[in-house]
């Protein structure tokens, strides 16, 4: 049985190097939810607010989650009096500021759950920035 304590050792040196990364990047996510889906619903919305909390600004290029077949940036706009989604393929967090992702504004559209969503239930959604930070998140789901 000695082999597993080398196994171990591996993964915390692992995940402390991850934490340790997500850190020094100087990114946070904060109020990460997702909103209840209805069976049969074929998309949802996910919402955060993302800190940057260095001098530089940070991008974020992609988001994917493995309980959705797609996860995409989008925002809420306004044009001639019509309110729709446009797609954001990046988007930059300025430097020492916050950024939130609320209904009416940014959001992650999350289409076709692999499963239905349920009040209290946890999904996790990667986020990746520019520069190859990938940041795993625990979204609640809400009503």
């Amino acid at each position: 049985m000695r082999w597993r304590h080398p196994v171990f050792a591996g993964l915390i040196s692992a995940l402390t190097a991850l934490a340790a990364a997500t850190e020094d990047a100087g990114i946070t996510v904060r109020d990460a939810w997702v909103r209840e889906t209805p069976p049969g619903m074929a998309m949802t919305a996910g919402y955060m607010v993302l800190q940057n909390k260095t001098s530089r600004p940070q991008v974020l290029v992609a988001a994917r989650s493995s309980g959705f077949e797609t996860v995409t940036i989008h925002r809420t706009v306004a044009k001639e009096g019509m309110t729709g989604m446009e797609h954001s393929p990046q988007i930059e967090l300025l430097p020492n500021a916050s950024l939130p992702f609320a209904p009416g504004g940014y959001h992650l559209m999350l289409m076709n759950p692999k499963r239905t969503l349920r009040a209290g239930d946890r999904v996790e959604i990667t986020l990746e920035f520019r520069g190859g930070l990938v940041l795993p998140v625990a979204y609640e789901v809400r009503k």
